[in-house]
């Protein structure tokens, strides 16, 4: 059980990650490779906000709003500069890997002691250590997806759905289809950079 749970607690932060990746790969067949570097850049500034002094909450968000900014311009890359989406992933990728250093200032931040947001929940909420991570991970994670089930059924969601099948259609329907790759890539980012920022927490 020492085990199982700590593997149960790793497994629903990361799938936020895979909640993002589907968003990119499934939702707006986009290939985008630059989540290898929205996730570190997730945890770096979540770590450097979290040393500072921030409370986890609004560090982690911060560090969400932070891959959707990265992940909007994976966007703009591809729509705007017309280069090819897995080649737009692969250079914000490896402007991230610097940026990713310079936001901490070092190689390693260790949190080890000091406060996390899945932590802080578990405290708030009177739950017991063991088994209360689990809870609030998967209470997190299933209310991020019953989100995304309600904003894909919205006419901005159809919209982005719509434009991942078939973009020409989109347009001709008078909807943008870059738009609509760059909402889906920062929001996609957006979720790969909370996992980063909930992971480094828990790692310390």
């Amino acid at each position: 059980m020492s085990l199982f749970l700590p593997a149960v607690e790793q497994g629903l932060i990361y799938g936020l990650m895979a909640l993002g990746v589907y968003i990119s790969f499934r939702v707006l067949a986009f290939p985008d490779l630059s989540v290898d570097g929205t996730f570190p850049l997730g945890a770096a500034v979540a770590a450097t906000l979290i040393i500072s002094g921030w409370d986890p909450f609004l560090a982690s968000l911060v560090a969400a709003g932070a891959g959707m900014v990265a992940g909007a311009f994976t966007g703009i890359l591809s729509t705007k500069f017309r280069i090819q989406g897995l080649l737009a992933g692969v250079l914000t990728m490896i402007m991230l890997y610097s940026i990713n250093l310079r936001v901490m200032g070092r190689p390693n931040l260790p949190l080890l002691g000091r406060p996390s947001a899945l932590s802080t929940a578990v405290e708030a909420l009177g739950l017991p250590r063991t088994w209360g991570l689990v809870v609030v991970a998967a209470l997190l994670v299933l209310g991020i997806k019953l989100i995304l089930d309600l904003f894909f059924h919205t006419e901005l969601g159809s919209a982005m759905r719509a434009t991942g099948d078939n973009p020409h259609m989109v347009q001709a329907f008078g909807v943008n289809p870059e738009t609509m790759v760059i909402l889906g890539l920062a929001l996609a980012n957006g979720l790969v950079a909370l996992s980063g920022a909930l992971v480094a927490q828990y790692s310390g």
